[in-house]
């Protein structure tokens, strides 16, 4: 049975919010960048189970729910994540990190950029972006980022492309 994880994009203006997870070794992809959430305790929607972690790890709970974009099959860790877009309405100093090394906002390009992250999780926002909000992009506030963003999104679409066409073709040839 896999692991059921809920995880939140949690964006501002142009900008997402990220955890430095911890160092620890016995966590998956420590030391990296990733998205706030985590497990699902028995009896817990998806939602309910993000709500309570993002009250634990930042002391903040959404004004309003975010809505499910899709749930994610991770192989390489053998858990299933039920992904959320929550807006962050807040000022960003009421946020306290209980959890994890730090966290930051990124633009997108910033994000893409980053070398602590998985690809995975650099794809996933590439999916909610097209799943949430086509003009996201407009609204990055810093200079000169969004005609490069869009040329990284496009080309991360590819790779996704690709990814999922080698899944497929890999299934299709087990069978």
């Amino acid at each position: 049975m896999l692991t059921q994880v809920a995880k939140a994009f949690i964006y501002q203006q142009g900008f997402f919010l990220l955890q430095l997870r911890d160092s620890n070794p016995d966590i998956s992809y420590p030391n990296l960048w990733s998205f706030f959430g985590g497990g699902i305790d028995t009896g817990e929607t998806p939602w309910q189970a993000l709500q309570r972690e993002l009250k634990e790890e930042l002391e903040w709970q959404p004004d309003q729910q975010g809505a499910f974009l899709y749930r994610w099959t991770n192989t390489e860790i053998h858990c299933q994540t039920h992904f959320f877009a929550v807006p962050f309405t807040g000022k960003r100093p009421q946020l306290v990190l209980h959890e994890g090394q730090a966290m930051d906002w990124f633009s997108l390009n910033e994000l893409l950029i980053l070398q602590a992250i998985t690809t995975h999780d650099k794809l996933h926002v590439i999916k909610a972006l097209d799943m949430v909000d086509n003009n996201f992009l407009a609204r990055d506030t810093r200079k000169n980022e969004t005609q490069p963003a869009r040329e990284w999104k496009n080309k991360m679409n590819y790779l996704y492309q690709q990814k999922i066409s080698k899944c497929v073709s890999l299934s299709i040839k087990a069978k």
